[in-house]
């Protein structure tokens, strides 16, 4: 979970450096990653099944919509924005999570998680008072929170019979199908890139598939809520990453909500941690 967390906070700032529509490199990123996912099912001798790829199907809905929503956020407003509204996330699972996965959130943990929205508010207070702010981008951060956490349950409910590399590569497949006629419909060139810009996709996909396929396989072995409060991390971290790469500014006011979300969701990984210790382990399959 950790993994995919660094990688994309970093990978995040790719897309401002490419003068290219977020749909186009929405287009782009998808179709490679189609190709890399070919690759490793090649590599491994493996195809997903015909049960795999209709389980998979709404997964690579939602993960397509979900890119278009949130490159086009991050090219309207400041990464840090962006990603403190994707922060929302574990309270919107929190309404799903119990009913669907019988996963028990007791109430230090249900503060906690309140402290860390609270957090989040005052980062994006902070975050409003700098150039780079924008109302537009903001809702279109909203829309890729809404979409992101459909594919996050959906993602956890498949994952209990469907592989994370088939899942992925029909989920890229899925997702790339999605997004083409948009890009088309845009009417923006798809093609023109220089070999600067492909070498950045290039990268950016390296960090981008590498930690989807990751968070895949993660599903499977942590509690949606606790994985849900570990991308809390992403926000403060793509925040520094933006200042350091882009010059993207850091108030002080989003200094002190990085550090409360980031200090509520140590509190609560380390009750989770503590408790899954108590358990006896579960026996592991052949």
């Amino acid at each position: 979970m950790l993994g995919p967390v660094a990688g994309w906070s970093f990978a995040n700032t790719i897309p401002k450096l490419l003068p290219l529509p977020a749909v186009v490199f929405s287009f782009w990123r998808l179709w490679l990653g189609v190709l890399l996912m070919a690759g490793a099912l090649l590599v491994l001798r493996r195809r997903p099944s015909r049960a795999d790829v209709v389980a998979s199907i709404p997964g690579g809905v939602l993960f397509g919509l979900n890119l278009v929503f949130f490159f086009e956020a991050i090219k309207a407003t400041s990464i840090a924005d962006v990603l403190v509204i994707g922060a929302l996330q574990p309270a919107l699972v929190l309404l799903v999570a119990g009913r669907l996965f019988g996963e028990h959130v007791d109430r230090t943990e249900l503060l906690w998680i309140g402290v860390s929205v609270l957090g989040v508010v005052v980062f994006v207070l902070g975050s409003s008072t700098t150039p780079a702010w924008s109302l537009r981008g903001d809702l279109l951060a909203v829309a890729s929170l809404l979409v992101w956490t459909a594919y996050f349950v959906v993602s956890k409910q498949v994952r209990r019979r469907v592989q994370p590399v088939e899942y992925m590569s029909t989920v890229t497949l899925v997702a790339a199908i999605v997004v083409t006629p948009l890009a088309v419909a845009g009417g923006h060139p798809l093609g023109g890139l220089t070999v600067h810009d492909w070498l950045l996709l290039v990268l950016f996909l390296a960090a981008a598939q590498a930690g989807h396929v990751t968070l895949a396989w993660a599903h499977e072995h942590v509690d949606v809520t606790l994985s849900s409060m570990l991308i809390l991390a992403q926000p403060v971290i793509s925040a520094l990453a933006a200042w350091m790469i882009l010059g993207e500014p850091i108030t002080w006011l989003m200094g002190v909500g990085g550090a409360i979300v980031i200090g509520a969701m140590l509190l609560v990984v380390r009750r989770a941690t503590a408790e899954g210790e108590e358990l006896p382990a579960e026996p592991v399959p052949e």
